[in-house]
Order: C-alpha cells, then structure tokens, then sequence
C-alpha cells in the first residue's frame, strides 16, 4: 500500500515538474526571442545604444564596434530564446541562459542605482523599461532559469537531437537576414512614432485641426455609403448625395501628441520652422543626417542628383543636420552642397531614419518614405513630375502584415522540419556515413611507406 502511495506521490511530483518546466521555458524562451527580435529588426538602434553605454563606461573607443556588437546580441539572444523554449541543447543552452543572467542583472542594477542612461534598451524601441523594471523583470527571470537548470533534462526538445542544429543554422541565418536588412533598408517593423504613412502634423503638440474635423459626412452614390472628410466631400460630384453628419468620438484622445521634439531650427536665433515646412503644399526632400563629420560621402552623386531634380521641377531639397556650421562647411566643400542646411536634436534624428545620411520625403506632412541614398533614384530616373514616378508614392506601414510575414518566413520551414526529421535524420545519417566510408578508403590506399 505504501509502495503504491509512494508511486503514485511520485507521479504527481513528474507531472508538476513537467509542467513547470514547460512553463519556464515559455517564460524565459519568449523574453529571450522578443529581446533578440526586436534588436535584428533595428541593430542601428541597438547600435545607438551600445555607443550611449560605451560613453557613460568610459570606453568610447569601442565606439566603432556598436553595429557588430549590436547584431551580434541580437543574434545570440533569438538562439538562446529558441533553443530554451524548444529544449534544444537543453544543458548548455540553460548554463548560457544563466550565465547572461549573471552579468545582466547586477548591470541593471548598477543602471538603476547610477542612472547614467535612461532604459537598458533591453527591448529596443518595441517596449521601453525603466531600469528598475528591468532590473526587477531580471530578478524574476532567475527564478526559471534556475529552475531549468536543475530539472530542464525532465522534458525532452520538440526536435530529434540530430536535426537541432538545423533549427540553430536556420535561426541564426533569420536574425542575420532581418539584421541585414535593417541594416541596408530600413527596419521592416517600425517601433518608432516616425512612421512611413503617418501625420507629422497631426502628431505635433496642438496637431493639425481644422474646424471641420470634429465631423465625418456621409455621402451616398449607387447604394453605396462612404465617409469624407470635410476636405474631400466631393463637391464637383452631384451623383454623390449627402446621408448625414457623423461626429468623431474620443477625437482628444486621437489627437493627443506622439511627437513632441520636431523642432526644425533656423538662423542664429534657432527659429523653430518646422510648421512652416511640413504645411508646405509642395514636395518636400530632407536630407537627415545626425553627425556630418561621420556622414557616408559614398553616395554623394545620388544625393545631389535628387537635389538637382527639386530644383528643376520647383520642390524643396533642406539637409537638416546636428552638425556645427563648421562641419556644414566642411561638408559643403567636400560635397559641393548648395541646398539650405537646418539644425535638429542629433536624437530626433536617429530616431526618424537609421543611416547617416537619409532621406525623408514629405508632402503635406506626410512621410512618403523613407530611404539610404544608395537607394534613391538614378539620375535617368528621374524625369518627369514626382506624382508620375515611383519616388512619389506612399509607402504606407502596416506592421501587421509585416510581422505576418516575418512569422510565415520563420515557422513554416520549421513546421516543416518537424514534420519531416525522421527522413531528414536519416538522410543526415546516411551523408555522413557516405563521409566515413570515403575517408576509411582513402586511408586504406595510403601506401606503407606513407603510413610509416
């Protein structure tokens, strides 16, 4: 009766251990892979970070390193995250989980006491911690972790031990793909309020109200009903019959200010003209760059070809810079630049684009795109009206579909490996027994002599 008890005791003891197991790894896998994520997404911005670190540590000469030192934790951190939540190489894969634990916790805890950045940057820009929540997050982190490194062994992995190196390889080369491509383009999920499609005005303190825009008419035209605004009623269409006037609800709080540091400065009094650019009518090219002194000169001929083209067809080209006047002349002479240079916060600008320099097209306050001058039009390209080319369509956001895709590109190779690793492993292990086969052979026709 007793042996039963005992057994039974022991049953319920697995089960929960298993089940405890199963919860670790999904807490301290996902924190893991968002963290990794996010940083492949932007590794500038994780770069950005590095170098704030650097500066406050007193080692800027590691400055130069940040882009590297970015992808690479970005990298590291999304492997870890998968290997932990589908038990792959589950014992060193917990000891290494453990051991980033043991030097990020008492580093948020000295950011948290010290204060010297404002948050880790643990999550990017997706989710901004203080450093006491980040801190307090890594002390609650140790408690699984810990926990996996005592009974992970319980659970066996989602994968066969002989095909997780493909899951490694496959996540290694997705954090570097989308690191890559961040780098390069731009960073395929935008976290940042500078969104392609968006309002700048609409964003700004006070926003860009007008009397009408308490209100949306309802208009109606073959049975079919559609919303205007004030300013696009379709006043030249008589085949459109007004329904109703319908009022906006909760318009404070979709008006309420996301950007508040859009401050375009000009002339030796610092005049702020940023209202006066974005309501501007016409098309509007500026050329962001943080820090002139380091800016990529590479792609110069692209840059002033496009000026070229504001120029001739009447658009405004400014480059809106952190710079001193006497980088701006350095730069003029070294460039031949003739388009009007403005001043903004070197972290404004950080934050609208990633790239020194980029570009920023504008229309009516609205972003249009945003690009890498190694990515702007040839100057054949560009001959014609900009509503008439490509560069005046409006790539708008949709993170949604973004991550969609992002999620599709990921797990449907890997569904597909799961499904499939039986056959995989074989043919794993028929390669590398053709691999043993051939060396044992080539080391039986080695001659005596050799041998000796």
């Amino acid at each position: 009766m007793e042996n039963k008890t005992e057994i039974k005791d022991s049953s319920v003891r697995n089960r929960i251990l298993w089940v405890l197991v199963i919860a670790s790894r999904l807490i301290v896998g996902a924190t893991f892979i968002f963290s990794g994520f996010v940083k492949a997404i932007d590794p500038t911005g994780s770069a950005i970070k590095f170098e704030e670190y650097f500066s406050v540590l007193g080692i800027g000469f590691l400055s130069p390193l940040s882009l590297f030192f970015g992808v690479v934790l970005a990298a590291f951190e999304f492997l870890l995250g998968i290997n932990t939540l589908l038990g792959s190489y589950r014992k060193l894969t917990s000891w290494l989980v453990l051991l980033v634990m043991c030097f990020m916790t008492p580093l948020t805890l000295y950011l948290a006491i010290a204060d010297p950045v404002s948050d880790c940057g643990c999550f990017g820009d997706a989710l901004v911690l203080t450093n006491w929540e980040t801190f307090f997050k890594n002390v609650f982190l140790l408690i699984p972790v810990l926990f996996l490194i005592r009974y992970n062994s319980l659970v066996k992995g989602v994968y066969n031990k002989s095909v997780q190196w493909l899951t490694v390889l496959y996540s290694l080369i997705f954090a570097l793909a989308l690191a890559w491509f961040g780098v390069y383009f731009q960073p395929i999920l935008d976290f940042r309020p500078y969104k392609v499609g968006m309002n700048i005005l609409d964003a700004m303190p006070g926003g860009n109200i007008d009397a009408g825009d308490d209100y949306l008419f309802l208009y109606e035209k073959e049975g079919i009903r559609k919303e205007f605004s004030l300013n696009d009623i379709p006043m030249d269409d008589t085949t459109w019959v007004f329904v109703d006037r319908i009022e906006k609800k909760n318009i404070s709080d979709k008006k309420k200010s996301s950007i508040e540091d859009f401050i375009i400065r000009s002339g030796e009094d610092d005049v702020d003209i940023a209202r006066d650019i974005l309501e501007d009518p016409q098309y509007t090219f500026l050329l962001l760059t943080p820090s002139l002194e380091n800016a990529d000169e590479s792609e110069i001929d692209k840059i002033n070809d496009l000026y070229d083209y504001a120029l001739a067809y009447g658009y405004n080209f400014y480059c809106v810079t952190a710079s001193s006047d006497s980088a701006i002349a350095v730069w003029q002479d070294n460039t031949g630049a003739d388009y009007p240079f403005y001043k903004m916060d070197e972290t404004t600008i950080k934050t609208i684009i990633r790239g020194n320099p980029g570009v920023m097209l504008l229309h009516k306050g609205t972003i249009v795109w945003k690009q890498l001058p190694s990515h702007l039009p040839d100057e054949a390209q560009l001959n014609d009206k900009i509503e008439n080319l490509p560069i005046g369509r409006t790539w708008i956001y949709d993170g949604s579909k973004n991550l969609g895709i992002l999620v599709l590109i990921y797990t449907v190779p890997m569904f597909i490996l799961l499904l499939t690793e039986k056959t995989v492993a074989a043919i794993i292990g028929k390669i590398r027994e053709a691999r043993r086969k051939r060396r044992e052979k080539k080391s039986s026709l080695v001659s005596p002599e050799k041998q000796e």
